[in-house]
């Protein structure tokens, strides 16, 4: 019984007559005697197939079939759960109603499912992915977060204050830059940590690199050195 080959035809478990045979510990002939005299309480369709011509020679083909001198076949009986039930009840033997129990709990178990049980696999197995997707987002959400700008944007940002200190001070050649300079620049860098922090501007979190050019840029000293930067370059 646990070597017993699974079949199928049109998506239903059937046995062949050498299977149910040998389940049954009887012979072929006494299987194919048993139907040829009780075959008016056999329906085609519900308790057997019969397959002949090409429709044998696919399913042949498809199932590997087991039985030998498979290009002598002219035709084959497949027994259904109901046909395999209505030979143990005609043999009536002791070991045919015990073995068809053992077939209608094992080999007849699998039963097709329903569309409601499809689509409750199918909800299950996108609620799995969804959670899988979720997790992978979040995952990409916090490495964003605790991602800082490598030493290209680093460069960037220091060109950026560069610049801006720069113009605020008046331009290079300006006497403001050569006595306020290094005041200037202090301060904007202290405003830029306070302002996202940070306790140096290389620890700026990738997600914030756009939003740090655009602070950088606009960024202006506070009054009394605005009022500072005035009265050196006047002076000059």
């Amino acid at each position: 019984m646990n070597n017993l080959q699974i079949i199928e035809h049109e998506g239903i478990r059937v046995l062949t007559t050498q299977q149910l045979s040998e389940v049954y510990e009887t012979s072929t002939e006494n299987i194919k005697q048993n139907f040829k005299r009780n075959k008016e309480r056999f329906n085609e369709g519900r308790d057997y197939y019969l397959l002949k011509g090409e429709q044998l020679k696919e399913f042949l083909q498809v199932t590997n079939s087991h039985l030998q001198n498979q290009s002598k076949i002219r035709s084959m009986y497949l027994w259904t759960e109901r046909g395999a039930n209505r030979h143990s009840k005609i043999l009536d033997t002791d070991m045919a109603w015990k073995q068809f129990d053992v077939l209608e709990e094992t080999y007849f178990k699998v039963k097709s499912m329903s569309a409601m049980q499809m689509l409750k696999l199918q909800n299950a197995a996108l609620m799995e992915v969804d959670e899988k997707v979720e997790h992978i987002d979040s995952r990409v959400t916090n490495l964003e977060n605790t991602t800082t700008v490598d030493s290209r944007k680093q460069y960037t940002l220091r060109k950026i204050a560069s610049a801006t200190a720069v113009r605020v001070l008046g331009g290079k050649d300006s006497q403001a830059y050569l006595e306020l300079h290094h005041k200037v620049f202090c301060q904007l860098w202290r405003d830029y940590k306070d302002y996202f922090k940070i306790p140096s501007y290389r620890d700026t979190l990738k997600i914030d690199f756009e939003k740090a050019k655009e602070y950088l840029q606009g960024w202006r000293p506070d009054h009394n050195l605005q009022i500072e930067i005035s009265s050196v370059n006047e002076v000059n």
